[in-house]
């Protein structure tokens, strides 16, 4: 988020039994274990070379719902102090980057208080390679109380639409291990090996309503995928793919899941501007619970036509794809393109899930710098999918972010965030929503230290909570800094 108001921090605040196979996958992806960080770190200038940067925020929050239930218990005090530290290297061969935090906090609830050390999170990233291949290494770990968690500020690759946007309550500890490896990148052929291995865990959750924790189980994914690329031509690429994925969840039924993929695809320039990428494959799910076992098997097919512009690109696409509830087919069609003072992306289409129903399905991007002291930035993502209980859900979330500079030292931030997960194809899943609107006053005080206050108004409503829905009202104030330096 660009503006003149160079030393306020601009980023918006948030209120947050196997088979063999699966073992060999575990064993494989484990020994690769480092942790890759939700973004980069900066690097003065542009230039390489080690770097340290530091951060510490102390926050004091005062919530008169905190817990959003129905019925307000009470007014809660929150005072959390983050710590942050991170380390980045880069050189013409290699690029580590290492974020390690954790919140030291102290709560009042009606009835209750905790305190201690929260939030242990720890990422590292590091890649390594040439023009020709290359090898990447990522992890994570982090424990989260779920009460502390913003189902807003999930990372993209860890949603679970159903589980993300219900009540807070007990710890989860997600654990992320992965390798990439490419070689052959300009070569006539080409090789990709990718495996990684997954894991969430829940504990504590003895307290919350048996809907709520019948959702909230332990579950373990290992994959490996593996990708040959055929270059016949300087317009024509042919790849072959192949894919192993192992499931496990400590749920109700003890699910244990194997899905293996293949497909053969080409990527064809059909002319300067216009590209072609389909394939053709096959896949096969089979299921295991304490009621048997069940195997679903069927073919995948995927189209992409892109067309390039003066001033950006747009596609259509379509694609059939198979999972334990059947066979989903998703038809899309898009535009990207460059403003003269910002970017634009979004696609619209529907998909057609396994029980017939068709749903509208859409994605936008849009950032803009209105003039030099205001912004605003808006995305959407609208997405059928299947979540960990294996129900066929509807997921819409909108976000929209303005910010005005007042001058060189204050800057005002507006966010609001809204979510909707509802079942389709005759799911058992609840319908819940979420809302939230945050207001934020920052004036730098130094160039290292920044004071923040404000307001966030927060709303639910959860289809299996039959006392109706909740809303919250908090004020809070964020004194923070944050330096760099290099040795």
């Amino acid at each position: 988020m660009s503006s003149s108001c160079q030393s306020v921090n601009y980023s918006n605040k948030g209120g947050l039994g196997v088979g063999t196979s699966r073992n060999k996958i575990a064993i494989i992806a484990t020994l690769t274990t480092t942790f890759w960080p939700t973004y980069a770190l900066p690097q003065q200038g542009g230039a390489g070379g080690l770097q340290f940067d530091f951060g510490i925020s102390s926050t004091m929050k005062v919530d008169d719902n905190f817990t959003l239930a129905p019925t307000s218990p009470g007014t809660t005090f929150i005072f959390d102090n983050k710590l942050d530290f991170n380390l980045s290297s880069v050189t013409p061969i290699h690029d580590l980057n290492l974020h390690v935090s954790t919140v030291l906090r102290y709560a009042e609830f009606p009835g209750r208080t905790t305190s201690g050390i929260e939030d242990p999170t720890l990422r590292l990233n590091y890649t390594t390679g040439n023009s020709n291949s290359n090898l990447a290494l990522d992890a994570r770990y982090r424990r989260a109380d779920r009460e502390f968690l913003n189902p807003f500020a999930v990372e993209q690759d860890e949603t679970d639409p159903t589980v993300d946007l219900l009540g807070g309550g007990g710890t989860v500890t997600t654990r992320r291990a992965g390798l990439t490896f490419q070689t052959g990148i300009n070569d006539p052929l080409g090789f990709t090996l990718a495996l990684r291995h997954d894991d969430k865990s829940y504990s504590g959750i003895s307290i919350l309503p048996p809907a709520t924790q019948a959702r909230l189980f332990d579950t373990e994914t290992d994959r490996i995928n593996a990708t040959v690329t055929m270059r016949t031509s300087p317009v024509t690429q042919f790849r072959l793919n192949a894919g192993l994925t192992e499931y496990d969840a400590e749920d109700s039924v003890l699910t244990d899941r194997t899905t293996q993929d293949y497909a053969i695809g080409i990527v064809q320039d059909i002319n300067p501007v216009l590209v072609l990428d389909a394939q053709i494959g096959r896949t096969r799910v089979e299921t295991t619970t304490t009621g048997g076992t069940a195997e679903r098997s069927s073919t995948t097919a995927a189209v992409t036509l892109t067309q390039t512009l003066v001033n950006g690109t747009v596609f259509g696409s379509a694609n059939s794809t198979l999972n334990q509830n059947g066979t989903r087919a998703t038809l899309r069609f898009g535009r990207a393109l460059q403003l003269a003072s910002g970017t634009f992306s979004g696609s619209l289409g529907a998909t057609r899930g396994p029980g017939g129903d068709n749903q509208i399905v859409a994605t936008l991007s849009y950032d803009h710098q209105i003039n030099s002291s205001s912004d605003i930035q808006v995305t959407l993502d609208r997405s059928a999918s299947t979540n960990n209980a294996s129900e066929d859900v509807l997921d819409t979330r909108l976000s929209v972010n303005y910010g005005y500079a007042i001058d060189n030292l204050s800057r005002i931030d507006l966010t609001m965030n809204v979510a909707r997960s509802e079942n389709i194809d005759n799911s058992t899943a609840p319908t819940i929503d979420r809302q939230s609107f945050r207001a934020s006053y920052t004036r730098a005080l130094t160039p290292d230290w920044n004071l923040t206050g404000g307001f966030q108004l927060r709303y639910k409503k959860d289809s299996t909570v039959p006392a109706g829905s909740a809303r919250s009202n908090s004020i809070f104030v964020t004194l923070d800094r944050s330096f760099s330096f290099r040795p």
